[in-house]
């Protein structure tokens, strides 16, 4: 009941909440007729506990995503629940870390393939977080230095009398940019021959599921050259497939980027478990898909996970998380109105953009304790210099100049030959708004259309 006291609402008032005021998408959650089997599947979460709330993100996160999972096993007796990997940070966060896993243990998933991210943690602490937590990781193709196999391959779950077998596979790359390599120390056998030895050690399933965490051509090719799965996952990509495909004699799902979908493929009552087929079609109601968009308009937030993430902001204050190391550092942090003094049209014509109302917008969001959030709603948050609190640093408590112009406030002196090469355009590009404009932060963001609200003046000037 922790979530609702931090909000200002009562035991009772909390209660009517739960009970009587379900959210859109937990109203569309109905009972199955009996016997049916409901696979849930969710991915790429990138470490999001509970969406930002900011306008440009309110979407994703692992509170959301309970919600509908609590809501499914409420009125469904037969739900079974994976996860395609990328459920971590892609820059581990080792407070925030201990949380989500918290969470997983608590929401008792039955399988979750490691992606890249969860490698980037660590075999080590891996190992550690799953056997403090209870967590279902799986992995079939990725070894350790002695040869084998870092997690169990598969796990085999029952539900409605049915059988149902679990692998998971990971592609042999690293993802990201600058790109991030985890396979150190680690070798990566082949997909495809992982898949093709799990198929046989399930043969007895009456389902057999495949976690894939590699781009959806390469899922699709999985579908095709592996007979015997009858669903496949995809666990990294960037397509939302609304229905699933056909290929070969697998279905294929994908809830794409960003965590900001979960589907639910549920599986009417028959004798085999895998769906009736019909040549390359499938036959319904055999098998019937939703995909949930996991909206503020739409979702609540599960208390229980918000209770967790209030935990996680309590013990993360004054830490600075991980530096994303893509925004150029100036030889000192400067308040606004220092570069204001010469450019005086452009610190005016800055003080009318959102960025100079940046933390403002955690604030209205109460969100101004989270770090993550203060890291790219100031500037310089958890370096040397940088902004530190409102109450000491309140000059830094914007996305100020300095954010796409690395320079201090005496750049135009000649005598300083440190700063003299550093020209102040020379490092507005896309790649630098990336680094908090993110698809996690901002999933719809576009250089393009988001430049001109902060170049100053016309955009064809900032062009010469």
């Amino acid at each position: 009941m922790a979530y609702w006291h931090r909000m200002g609402i009562g035991a009772a008032a909390a209660a009517a909440l739960v009970l009587g005021c379900e959210s859109q998408a937990e109203r569309q959650v109905q009972p199955a007729p009996a016997g049916c089997l409901t696979l849930l599947f969710a991915s790429d979460n990138q470490g999001v506990l509970s969406s930002c709330g900011c306008p440009s993100n309110p979407s994703g996160g692992f509170a959301k995503r309970q919600t509908l999972i609590d809501k499914y096993r409420r009125v469904r007796p037969d739900v079974i629940v994976v996860d395609g990997g990328d459920l971590f940070p892609e820059r581990p966060n080792a407070v925030k870390v201990k949380y989500l896993a918290t969470a997983l243990g608590r929401a008792t998933y039955d399988a979750v393939a490691l992606g890249d991210q969860e490698f980037g943690l660590g075999l080590e602490e891996l190992r550690s977080l799953a056997g403090e937590h209870g967590l279902p990781f799986i992995c079939a193709n990725v070894r350790d230095e002695a040869g084998s196999l870092v997690f169990p391959p598969h796990v085999i779950r029952e539900a409605g009398g049915r059988r149902i077998g679990i692998f998971a596979v990971t592609a042999d790359q690293a993802y990201g940019f600058p790109p991030r390599e985890w396979r150190k120390g680690l070798k990566v056998e082949p997909p495809l021959e992982a898949a093709r030895r799990e198929v046989k050690d399930l043969a007895g399933c009456d389902l057999v599921v495949a976690l894939s965490h590699q781009p959806l051509p390469d899922t699709q090719e999985l579908a095709r050259s592996v007979p015997g799965i009858h669903v496949v996952v995809n666990g990294h990509g960037d397509a939302i497939l609304r229905k699933p495909l056909s290929v070969g004699a697998a279905l294929v799902v994908a809830c794409g980027p960003v965590g900001r979908e979960m589907g639910a493929l549920t599986f009417s009552p028959g004798p085999d478990g895998p769906p009736a087929r019909q040549g390359d079609a499938v036959a319904s109601p055999a098998a019937a898909m939703q995909m949930i968009g996991l909206s503020e308009r739409t979702v609540r937030d599960a208390p229980w996970v918000m209770d967790l993430y209030w935990q996680y902001v309590k013990k993360a204050k004054g830490e600075a998380p991980p530096d994303w190391a893509l925004t150029p550092q100036p030889a000192a942090y400067e308040p606004a109105d220092k570069c204001g003094a010469c450019h005086e049209k452009e610190h005016k014509q800055w003080l009318s953009t959102r960025h100079a109302r940046a933390y403002a917008t955690i604030k209205r969001a109460g969100r101004h304790e989270d770090p993550e959030c203060i890291l790219c709603h100031t500037m310089g948050y958890g370096r040397r210099g940088g902004f530190f609190s409102m109450e000491e640093t309140p000059a830094l408590g914007a996305v100020t100049c300095q954010a796409c112009h690395p320079v201090t406030s005496i750049h135009g002196n000649k005598v300083d030959k440190i700063e003299e090469k550093f020209k102040p355009g020379i490092f507005i590009s896309g790649r630098l708004c990336i680094s908090c404009h993110g698809l996690i932060q901002s999933p719809d963001f576009d250089y393009y259309a988001y430049r001109p609200k902060i170049a100053h003046g016309p955009r064809e000037a900032q062009k010469k």
